[in-house]
């Protein structure tokens, strides 16, 4: 805001290349609040941008999309995935000369091929004082080309026109950002869409919960760092949960929804879990929320993200479960109090959230101030200050939450979730099974005990075999297959259960103990 008022003529232009996914999203809603706030925006995006979004700001359809698409060969979409980069940068490059913009935003960090297409743009940005920005999301970049040391040399030259870096994410010196970048961490704002209501109650009759169950909600694209096989196997532990993971697999390197439901089949599990594909408009995605219990996002040690199913959750008051790296998910869901984050890549650590989240008392969730905070305009705001800062030569601010940690929300610990499991089955498990345990035990002792050799000193093995080993009773040793002699009840020895003669069991006689063995060694010596 500060920097709109001193400089009323600003113009943002961002370059938007992609058309489908978050990324575009973000800068749909980015380049909506800039435009609310009176700032002349405009968006150099494709066809299919334009198609799937009502857009109050000017577009230029410019960008080509869609190279791969029909390549069949791994080499042939690398080299098509080049081309299509360099022909877009060399475009943004010519729109930027030709529009003057004081500060050019692109939707995300591209280092493919750049030391073909990075020269006009340092140009613009040295000699035309362009102050570039752009969205760090640090994607896998698969698509690289050529030996090591030109991919070297792309990631080192991609960076040099940028100034300013906006990410939800946290920052680590392995992702090499130079120090002349000014990085500033900004939140996620919310749909800007009127929700159109449904019956949750419907919803869940759809979903066939059966009654007395809490559901547990993934929603969204099905990926493989969502961690969704470790909370199926967490329901093991929390018979209560109800599991429903709806969204589509995007990305031919996730595993199907096919191998999710195996999986819950082979536990045994396929009851509790519902797996949808089933498409659902944005204006529907708050009454599906509301027809859960809690909220999964539930993502691996390398996800250092963020995510937009926070702003939903909070709109539909329902307390979220989250794990990942260190992240600003972590710092939002712990300093607002709107659930729990767990370790991730644990499958005991979900189990234990779910029971927790199921089965504790947690204090009040601050939905009204995380709902205030995370917006688009807080996103933009931080944008354009951070353009202030550096156009005025004053440091900016990294972290979202610096001074602010011993202010968060208190949570309880983490109930183990196999100790509730523990507490009713073991005490009906014991009195079914204890009956037939005891009695093969028991039994052949009180039929194998005669009164009359109660005084018979005990004989000395020894005369019969002198190496036997005297831990060993004598009935081990002298079956014919040179095993255990498993000739007791139910294929196990009398003497399997039994301690040793120097430790003889509480309540009986010594001499009674060594009956069984005494009558038949004794025929033994007399044959």
């Amino acid at each position: 805001m500060s920097l709109n008022r001193r400089r009323p003529s600003l113009d943002i232009l961002i370059h938007c290349p992609g058309s489908h996914g978050v990324v575009p999203d973000q800068v749909h809603h980015q380049a909506t609040a800039l435009h609310e706030m009176g700032i002349k925006v405009l968006v150099l995006c494709g066809i299919g941008y334009t198609r799937t979004r009502n857009a109050a700001y000017p577009t230029i359809n410019c960008m080509v999309e869609g190279a791969t698409t029909n390549r069949a060969n791994v080499l042939s979409r690398k080299v098509g995935k080049a081309f299509q980069t360099v022909r877009n940068q060399l475009r943004f490059a010519w729109e930027v000369l030709k529009n003057r913009p004081t500060l050019v935003l692109t939707a995300s960090h591209v280092d493919s091929q750049s030391p073909v297409w990075v020269w006009p743009h340092l140009f613009l940005a040295l000699f035309r004082k362009t102050i570039y920005a752009t969205n760090l999301h640090f994607p896998n970049r698969d698509h690289h080309i050529g030996p090591k040391w030109w991919q070297t040399l792309a990631a080192r030259l991609a960076f040099k026109p940028f100034r300013i870096a906006l990410a939800h994410k946290r920052i680590f010196p392995a992702t090499l950002v130079p120090k002349h970048i000014r990085t500033v961490e900004v939140p996620l704002g919310s749909e800007s869409l009127t929700p159109i209501k449904e019956n949750p109650k419907q919803i869940r009759k759809n979903w066939k919960v059966p009654r007395g169950k809490k559901v547990f909600l993934a929603f969204g694209h099905v990926r493989n760092h969502k961690n969704l096989d470790l909370v199926i196997r967490a329901l093991a532990d929390n018979p209560q949960a109800f599991l429903v993971i709806q969204g589509r697999v995007s990305n031919h390197r996730d595993r199907p929804l096919k191998y999710y439901q195996m999986l819950a089949d082979d536990l045994g599990l396929s009851k509790r879990v519902l797996i949808t594909d089933e498409f659902v408009p944005d204006e529907k995605r708050q009454s599906y929320f509301e027809a859960a219990d809690f909220i999964l996002a539930t993502y691996s040690s390398a996800y250092h993200s963020q995510t937009a199913t926070l702003a939903t959750a909070a709109a539909a008051r329902r307390r979220v479960l989250t794990s990942s790296g260190s992240s600003p998910m972590r710092d939002l869901v712990e300093y607002f109090g709107l659930g729990l984050h767990v370790e991730a890549d644990s499958s005991d650590a979900i189990a234990d959230g779910m029971a927790t989240l199921m089965h504790a008392e947690l204090p009040a969730a601050q939905w009204e101030d995380f709902s205030a905070y995370a917006t688009w305009e807080t996103n933009v705001t931080r944008l354009l200050e951070a353009a202030a800062d550096y156009l005025g030569r004053r440091p900016t601010p990294v972290r979202q939450f610096e001074g602010y940690e011993d202010e968060a929300v208190p949570v309880p610990p983490l109930i183990p979730a196999r100790s509730l499991l523990k507490e009713k089955p073991k005490k009906t498990a014991s009195r079914s099974k204890s009956p037939a345990t005891r009695r093969p035990r028991k039994s052949p002792v009180r039929i194998e005990a005669p009164t009359a050799v109660a005084e018979t000193p005990e004989p000395a093995p020894t005369l019969i075999l002198p190496a036997r080993n005297p831990n060993l009773s004598p009935l081990h040793e002298s079956h014919p297959n040179g095993s255990n002699g498993s000739n007791g009840v139910n294929g196990h020895s009398h003497h399997d259960s039994e301690p040793a003669p120097a430790k003889p069991r509480r309540g009986r006689k010594p001499g009674s103990k060594n009956r069984p063995k005494t009558a038949p060694l004794g025929d033994a010596v007399a044959a």
